[in-house]
C-alpha cells in the first residue's frame, strides 16, 4: 500500500479535482521541456540539466507500484497521466562497453565534432521520437482580393517593362554612338598637316613583304589612323579645354617641364685624327659692343660622334612663368645635309641665280633662362655649323638682328612661331643682304587682336597660358599687290588675299593670318618695277616674311618644301626667278624637313 494513505482519515481528506489538476500541470510541464529541446538548447544540455532535476513524470507502473484503493473507488484508469517514456536514457545503467567500441569511441573524439545546428538537429529527432506529433498552428492571412492581385501584377509588369525598355535604350544609345564613331574615324576626312604642331601628319604605309613579316607595317597603320584622326584639331582643341581645369592656377610662377626633356650634351665636330689644334675666332656680345677673341681649341677623340636628329617644335617644353619654349635638340649632320641640299640647288640654277639661306633661331635662345641652358642645344653653334659648309650660297644673319631687338616683342609667349615683329627684322636683315629695297614700319598699317592663345596652349594644356593670353599685331602692306594661289602642283588658279580675315578663326590659329597656312602655292605681284623674281621655300617660319617684301621685289612665288609636287629647278627657271631665299627655323634646318629639300629639287 502506498505510504501516502496509511490511514482512512487520510484518504477520505483526498482531494481527486487538486491531485488530477497537478497531475495534469506536470505532464504539459514535461511536453514544454521537449518542445524546448527542438529550438533551444542542444540535446546534450537538456539531457544534463534533466538529470540534475527531479524527475515528476511518473512511469509504467511496476510490481513495486501498485493502485491503491482510493484508485479502485474511483475508476482511475492505469494509464492516467502517465507518459510511456523508456527508463533507459535517464534511469538505466549504461552497458558494458567493450575495448573495440572503446577505440571507435575515442577515434569519433579526434574527428571535428558536430556543430551547434548538427547537435540541435540531432537533439530535434531523438526528442522527435518520444514525444508526440504536434504542428504549430498557422497564422490566418487576409485573403487577396482579386483587385488587389490585379493591381499587384500591373504594378509588377510596369516595373519589368520600365526595366527591359531601360536596358534596351542604353544598348540602342551606346551602339549607335560606338558604330557612328567608327564609320565617322573610317570615312571621315583625314587632315594631311597640323598648322598647331608645324608639321605633316603620318601618311599612309606602303604594303611590303618584308614591313608585314616584322610587323613594322601594322605599327605604321596603327600610327596613321591614330596621328590623322578625322576632325583632329577639333579633337584637340576640346581636349584642351577639358584638361584646363588639371593646369595650373595664373596665379603660380612656375617653371614647367612638359614632354620629354633631358640634358643635351652641346655637339662638337668630331676629327680623324687623334688630336687637332685649331685657332677660333669668338664673337662675345656684350650690350650694344662686339668684341672679337682669339683662342685655342684641342679636341681630342677616339671614335665618330653619335648625334641624333632634332626634336620638332613641341616634343619638349618649359614654362617659365607665362613664357613657354620649345627646348631645341640640334643635329650637326642634318646641317649638314641642309647645307649640301643649298649648294645642290645653287649648282643647278647657275650663277645669274642668288641663293640665301636664312635659319632662324627660335625664341629658345633668347628667353631660357641661363640656368637651365643644359636641356637645350646651342641654335646659334648649329647655324654657324651650317653656314660653314655653304658654298656660293649666300647666308643671312638673322640671330644678330633679332637678338638686338629681343626686349620687344619679336616670340610668342603662346605659340611656337615668332610674331610679324620678329619677322618683319628677319625679313630686313635679309632685303639688305639681297641689295634690295625695304619699307619702313610706319609704312604698314598695325591690326592688333587681344587674346592671342597660340600653339603652345595646345601642347601643354596649360591654365597659366589660357589666363595670360597675349596680343598679336600684324602689318598690312601699303603698296598695291595681288595674290594669286595654286594647287601644290602649280594649277587651278585662283585669286584672293595675301592676308586672310581672322573674324571667325580661332586664336589658336591667328598665325594662319598669312596666306591661310602652307599647302598651296602663292604667288605676290607688286607695284615694284626691278625685275627681281624671288622664289621663297619655306616652312611656316617663313609665312609671316611674305607681306614684309611686297615692297622689295617684283614678283614673289612662295612654296613650302613639306608640300611641293613640282621639280624645284624647273620650277625656279620656268618663273624666271633672280633670287631663291631658304628660310625655316632651326628645327626644320636640322630636323627632319630638311630632307624634303633635296626631295623637291630632284623629284
Amino acid at each position: 500500500m502506498d505510504e501516502r494513505y496509511q490511514s482512512d482519515s487520510d484518504r477520505n481528506n483526498y482531494d481527486l479535482d487538486t491531485a488530477l489538476e497537478k497531475k495534469f500541470h506536470e505532464v504539459q510541464e514535461d511536453i514544454s521541456h521537449y518542445r524546448d529541446m527542438d529550438t533551444g538548447p542542444s540535446y546534450h544540455t537538456y539531457d544534463k540539466q534533466m538529470q540534475r532535476q527531479p524527475r515528476s513524470i511518473s512511469v509504467q507502473r511496476t510490481s513495486q507500484n501498485r493502485r491503491t484503493s482510493w484508485e479502485d473507488e474511483f475508476d482511475i484508469p492505469d494509464d492516467f497521466g502517465v507518459l510511456d517514456i523508456p527508463d533507459e536514457p535517464y534511469q538505466t545503467a549504461p552497458p558494458e562497453i567493450s575495448n573495440k567500441q572503446k577505440k571507435q569511441k575515442s577515434k569519433r573524439k579526434r574527428q571535428k565534432p558536430n556543430s551547434p545546428s548538427q547537435q540541435t538537429k540531432k537533439a530535434s529527432a531523438h526528442a522527435s521520437e518520444y514525444l508526440p506529433s504536434q504542428s504549430k498552428p498557422i497564422p490566418d492571412e487576409p485573403e487577396e482580393s482579386s483587385e488587389e492581385r490585379e493591381r499587384r501584377y500591373k504594378k509588377k509588369r510596369s516595373m519589368l517593362i520600365t526595366t527591359n525598355v531601360g536596358q534596351v535604350m542604353r544598348t540602342c544609345v551606346i551602339g549607335t554612338i560606338m558604330l557612328g564613331g567608327s564609320i565617322f574615324l573610317l570615312i571621315g576626312t583625314r587632315p594631311t598637316e597640323s598648322a598647331e604642331e608645324n608639321r605633316m601628319l603620318a601618311t599612309m604605309p606602303s604594303i611590303t613583304a618584308e614591313g608585314i613579316a616584322d610587323g613594322s607595317y601594322i605599327e605604321d597603320l596603327m600610327y596613321y589612323y591614330e596621328d590623322t584622326v578625322p576632325g583632329r584639331s577639333y579633337f584637340k582643341q576640346l581636349i584642351s579645354d577639358w584638361e584646363t581645369y588639371k593646369g595650373l592656377s595664373s596665379e603660380d610662377t612656375v617653371i614647367l617641364f612638359i614632354g620629354e626633356i633631358t640634358q643635351v650634351e652641346q655637339e662638337t665636330i668630331a676629327f680623324t685624327e687623334a688630336e687637332t689644334e685649331s685657332t677660333t675666332e669668338v664673337t662675345v656680345a656684350t650690350g650694344t659692343q662686339t668684341t672679337v677673341e682669339s683662342t685655342t681649341v684641342t679636341t681630342t677623340t677616339t671614335e665618330e660622334e653619335i648625334e641624333k636628329d632634332a626634336v620638332e617644335v613641341g616634343d619638349g617644353i618649359v614654362l617659365i612663368g607665362t613664357h613657354a619654349i620649345s627646348m631645341y635638340g640640334g643635329g650637326f649632320s642634318k646641317g649638314e645635309e641642309y647645307a649640301q641640299s643649298l649648294n645642290n640647288y645653287k649648282s643647278d640654277l647657275g650663277a645669274d641665280v642668288n641663293v640665301y639661306s636664312l635659319v632662324a633661331p627660335t625664341s629658345v635662345s633668347f628667353y631660357l633662362p641661363d640656368s637651365y641652358s643644359g636641356y637645350t642645344a646651342n641654335e646659334i653653334d648649329n647655324i654657324e655649323h651650317i653656314n660653314e659648309y655653304l658654298d656660293g650660297v649666300i647666308a643671312v644673319d638673322a640671330y644678330s638682328t633679332l637678338e638686338e631687338h629681343k626686349s620687344e616683342e619679336i616670340y610668342a609667349r603662346t605659340d611656337h612661331h615668332w610674331l610679324p615683329l620678329g619677322a618683319y627684322y628677319a625679313a630686313q636683315t635679309f632685303a639688305e643682304a639681297a641689295g634690295v629695297p625695304f619699307a619702313d614700319l610706319t609704312d604698314y598699317t598695325a591690326i592688333t587682336k587681344e587674346g592671342y592663345i597660340g600653339s603652345m596652349y595646345t601642347f601643354t594644356k596649360s591654365a597659366v597660358l589660357q589666363d595670360n593670353p597675349e596680343d598679336f599685331t600684324y602689318y598690312i602692306p601699303s603698296n598695291d599687290y595681288t595674290t594669286t594661289y595654286y594647287n601644290t602642283d602649280f594649277t587651278n588658279a585662283r585669286d584672293g588675299n595675301l592676308l586672310i580675315s581672322l573674324e571667325n578663326v580661332e586664336p589658336v590659329s591667328w598665325y594662319l593670318v598669312f596666306m591661310g597656312g602652307d599647302e598651296h602655292i602663292t604667288h605676290v605681284s607688286t607695284d615694284v618695277d626691278n625685275d627681281r623674281v624671288l622664289v621663297m621655300v619655306k616652312d611656316s617660319y617663313g609665312n609671316a616674311m611674305v607681306p614684309c617684301l611686297t615692297q622689295s621685289f617684283s614678283e614673289i612665288y612662295v612654296t613650302d618644301m613639306r608640300y611641293f609636287e613640282l621639280n624645284a629647278i624647273d620650277f625656279m627657271q620656268d618663273v624666271g626667278a633672280t633670287d631663291v631665299l631658304f628660310v625655316m627655323n632651326t628645327f626644320s634646318a636640322t630636323g627632319s624637313n630638311c630632307s624634303y629639300l633635296e626631295t623637291n629639287r630632284t623629284q
